[in-house]
Order: C-alpha cells, then structure tokens, then sequence
C-alpha cells in the first residue's frame, strides 16, 4: 500500500505556519528580554556594558544565535 504524498498546498500550508509560530515566539522573547532589560538597575546595565540609551537599538538586531539556552 502507498502512503499519501503531501499535496503542495499541504506543504506550503504547513511551511507558513512554522513561520507563524516562529515569529511569535520569537516576537515574545524579544518582549520579555525587553522588560528584563528595562527592569535593570544602571549598574546591573554598565556590568553588562551597556547603556540605557542602546536598549532600544538592541532590541531591533536579530539575535546572534538561533538557539537560546
């Protein structure tokens, strides 16, 4: 017996939503390191080596990595 072949449509389908959920998730981790970052003291910041000011410009780069740990 031969298994169904995915149709295109069901490939494409599938392939979209992947990209949906990955901008989600990715769009809330970007939120929640925003909000930890925010929520740090200027020291904790300079410890980093960063400024107040740089946030915002941070927070537009992709990430570096595709995995976090």
């Amino acid at each position: 017996m031969n298994a169904l072949q995915p149709s295109s449509f069901h490939q494409r389908l599938i392939h979209a939503l992947r990209g949906w959920r990955r901008r989600v998730v990715n769009r809330r981790r970007t939120r929640a390191d925003s909000q930890h970052l925010s929520s740090m003291s200027e020291h904790e910041l300079r410890d980093l080596g960063i400024g107040r000011s740089e946030l915002p410009a941070l927070m537009e780069q992709p990430p570096l990595d595709r995995h976090r740990y």
